[in-house]
């Protein structure tokens, strides 16, 4: 058997059967009909949720448009502070200096401290090399004096040094 002969000997469907009854108009009627359902639902399933999500999306876009305006102020007002602050006058570096020794737990094993030039010079006969990091990290961070000069001689106990230091702003 060839294929055409399959084709004719495969019965008809119930929808082929009921259209096969039908008037040529009724057949129209009927294709029109099924076309506007098809056109009504791909209207219902894909045109509805397209238009409804871009006008949230506009929505979104407006939000976003104002925190991102917000946002770069912030950021504008957070530099302007930060040249602000950079320009504010300086406290007393001895002071300062002092404040630091004490709240870091030193300054009863600093052996002299002597200015010059605006400059301190500190010197420890023996001091943890730990803690002598942590306080020059201190005096960076909150006093704002920089080891511009160093000599850190390491001593007979492990981890104990001896330390003269040149700070300056």
């Amino acid at each position: 058997m060839k294929a055409e002969d399959l084709r004719r000997v495969r019965p008809k469907s119930a929808v082929g059967r009921w259209m096969a009854t039908k008037s040529p108009a009724e057949r129209r009627t009927v294709g029109a009909l099924v076309l506007a359902i098809a056109v009504a639902v791909l209207w219902a399933s894909l045109w509805v949720p397209l238009t409804r999500d871009t006008a949230a999306l506009k929505l979104a876009r407006t939000a976003n448009a104002v925190a991102l305006a917000e946002a770069r102020d912030r950021a504008r007002e957070a530099s302007e502070l930060t040249r602000t602050a950079a320009r504010a006058p300086t406290l007393d570096p001895r002071a300062e200096l002092d404040r630091t020794l004490s709240q870091q737990g030193v300054r009863p094993v600093v052996t002299s401290v002597d200015w010059r030039d605006g400059r301190a010079q500190l010197a420890f006969a023996a001091i943890s090399y730990e803690r002598l990091i942590n306080l020059l990290d201190a005096l960076h961070r909150d006093a704002k004096l920089h080891a511009v000069e160093a000599t850190i001689t390491a001593r007979v106990e492990p981890g104990i040094v001896r330390a003269e230091i040149t700070l300056a702003r």
